[in-house]
Protein backbone atom coordinates (compact mmCIF):
# COMPACT_ATOMS: atom_id res chain seq x y z
CA UNK A 1 0.00 0.00 0.00
CA UNK A 2 1.26 3.50 -1.11
CA UNK A 3 1.51 6.25 1.68
CA UNK A 4 -0.66 8.83 1.89
CA UNK A 5 1.02 12.34 2.79
CA UNK A 6 -0.02 14.35 5.77
CA UNK A 7 -1.19 16.97 3.29
CA UNK A 8 -3.07 15.01 0.76
CA UNK A 9 -4.89 13.03 3.99
CA UNK A 10 -5.86 16.67 4.53
CA UNK A 11 -7.15 17.30 1.25
CA UNK A 12 -9.25 13.80 1.34
CA UNK A 13 -10.76 14.81 4.43
CA UNK A 14 -11.96 18.06 3.36
CA UNK A 15 -13.89 16.49 -0.01
CA UNK A 16 -15.07 13.90 2.91
CA UNK A 17 -16.42 16.34 4.73
CA UNK A 18 -18.29 18.62 2.14
CA UNK A 19 -19.75 15.27 0.21
CA UNK A 20 -21.38 14.43 3.57
CA UNK A 21 -22.13 18.33 4.50
CA UNK A 22 -24.21 18.26 1.24
CA UNK A 23 -26.05 14.81 1.95
CA UNK A 24 -27.02 15.21 5.55
CA UNK A 25 -30.46 15.09 4.65
CA UNK A 26 -30.17 12.12 2.15
CA UNK A 27 -28.18 10.31 4.65
CA UNK A 28 -31.54 10.81 7.35
CA UNK A 29 -33.82 9.86 4.91
CA UNK A 30 -32.49 7.25 3.30
CA UNK A 31 -30.65 5.43 6.14
CA UNK A 32 -31.58 7.21 9.29
CA UNK A 33 -28.40 7.99 10.04
CA UNK A 34 -26.57 11.08 11.39
CA UNK A 35 -23.46 12.88 10.30
CA UNK A 36 -22.12 14.33 13.66
CA UNK A 37 -19.42 17.46 14.24
CA UNK A 38 -16.52 14.88 13.20
CA UNK A 39 -18.13 13.93 10.26
CA UNK A 40 -19.00 10.46 11.25
CA UNK A 41 -21.98 8.48 10.33
CA UNK A 42 -23.46 7.31 12.99
CA UNK A 43 -27.28 5.36 13.90
CA UNK A 44 -28.66 3.11 16.02
CA UNK A 45 -30.27 -0.19 14.02
CA UNK A 46 -33.03 -2.04 15.56
CA UNK A 47 -33.60 -5.19 14.80
CA UNK A 48 -37.09 -5.48 13.65
CA UNK A 49 -39.49 -8.06 15.77
CA UNK A 50 -40.30 -9.75 12.57
CA UNK A 51 -37.25 -11.01 12.67
CA UNK A 52 -37.36 -12.49 15.93
CA UNK A 53 -39.12 -15.39 17.01
CA UNK A 54 -40.50 -15.80 20.86
CA UNK A 55 -38.14 -14.28 22.87
CA UNK A 56 -38.03 -17.38 25.50
CA UNK A 57 -36.86 -19.84 22.28
CA UNK A 58 -34.03 -17.59 21.22
CA UNK A 59 -30.21 -18.55 22.87
CA UNK A 60 -28.38 -15.24 22.92
CA UNK A 61 -26.24 -16.71 20.17
CA UNK A 62 -29.33 -16.55 17.96
CA UNK A 63 -29.61 -13.07 18.45
CA UNK A 64 -26.23 -12.19 17.75
CA UNK A 65 -26.45 -14.06 14.09
CA UNK A 66 -29.83 -12.63 13.23
CA UNK A 67 -28.07 -9.42 14.46
CA UNK A 68 -24.72 -9.94 12.50
CA UNK A 69 -27.09 -10.52 9.01
CA UNK A 70 -29.35 -7.49 9.70
CA UNK A 71 -25.95 -5.53 10.25
CA UNK A 72 -24.46 -5.99 7.24
CA UNK A 73 -27.27 -5.64 5.00
CA UNK A 74 -27.68 -2.10 6.27
CA UNK A 75 -23.75 -1.76 6.01
CA UNK A 76 -23.96 -3.41 2.45
CA UNK A 77 -26.70 -0.53 1.51
CA UNK A 78 -24.76 2.45 2.92
CA UNK A 79 -21.61 1.39 1.12
CA UNK A 80 -23.23 1.29 -2.08
CA UNK A 81 -24.71 4.66 -1.56
CA UNK A 82 -21.30 5.97 -0.40
CA UNK A 83 -19.65 4.60 -3.55
CA UNK A 84 -22.06 6.47 -5.98
CA UNK A 85 -20.43 9.54 -4.16
CA UNK A 86 -17.10 8.28 -5.02
CA UNK A 87 -16.38 8.01 -1.46
CA UNK A 88 -14.69 4.56 -2.13
CA UNK A 89 -11.76 3.77 0.72
CA UNK A 90 -12.18 6.83 2.29
CA UNK A 91 -14.89 5.75 4.97
CA UNK A 92 -14.42 2.83 7.45
CA UNK A 93 -16.18 0.77 10.31
CA UNK A 94 -15.16 2.66 13.58
CA UNK A 95 -16.99 0.47 15.74
CA UNK A 96 -20.30 -1.63 16.38
CA UNK A 97 -21.77 -1.49 19.67
CA UNK A 98 -24.88 -3.42 21.44
CA UNK A 99 -26.73 -1.05 23.08
CA UNK A 100 -29.85 -2.82 24.27
CA UNK A 101 -30.87 -6.57 23.58
CA UNK A 102 -31.61 -5.61 19.71
CA UNK A 103 -30.28 -2.29 19.05
CA UNK A 104 -27.06 -1.62 17.98
CA UNK A 105 -24.97 1.60 16.92
CA UNK A 106 -22.94 1.56 14.09
CA UNK A 107 -20.39 4.61 13.25
CA UNK A 108 -18.62 4.90 9.85
CA UNK A 109 -15.60 7.74 9.40
CA UNK A 110 -12.79 8.71 7.51
CA UNK A 111 -10.50 5.87 7.12
CA UNK A 112 -7.45 7.38 6.77
CA UNK A 113 -7.08 8.46 10.48
CA UNK A 114 -9.86 8.79 13.17
CA UNK A 115 -11.35 12.33 12.53
CA UNK A 116 -12.44 13.09 16.28
CA UNK A 117 -9.05 12.08 17.33
CA UNK A 118 -7.45 14.58 15.38
CA UNK A 119 -10.38 17.34 15.76
CA UNK A 120 -9.74 17.06 19.12
CA UNK A 121 -5.75 17.25 19.19
CA UNK A 122 -6.12 20.27 16.67
CA UNK A 123 -8.51 22.16 19.15
CA UNK A 124 -5.95 21.37 22.56
CA UNK A 125 -3.04 22.12 20.23
CA UNK A 126 -4.54 25.31 19.38
CA UNK A 127 -5.90 26.09 22.76
CA UNK A 128 -2.72 25.76 24.09
CA UNK A 129 -0.63 27.74 21.01
CA UNK A 130 -3.38 30.50 21.89
CA UNK A 131 -2.71 30.34 26.07
CA UNK A 132 1.05 30.45 25.47
CA UNK A 133 0.65 33.76 23.06
CA UNK A 134 -1.70 35.36 26.14
CA UNK A 135 0.69 34.90 28.87
CA UNK A 136 3.60 35.87 26.71
CA UNK A 137 2.03 39.50 25.44
CA UNK A 138 0.95 39.60 29.30
CA UNK A 139 4.12 39.09 30.17
CA UNK A 140 5.64 41.75 27.44
CA UNK A 141 2.88 44.20 28.21
CA UNK A 142 3.32 44.02 32.23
Amino acid sequence: MKKVSFFKKISLYNFWRKSLSTRKSELLDNFNARVDSSYRIYTVINIPSALIEEPYNLRKSDIDLLAQTYIKEYSSKLSQYLNTLNLMELYDYYEVTKVDKYSYLIVFGFSLFKSHIFLRNLLLTGIGISTILIILFLIFIF
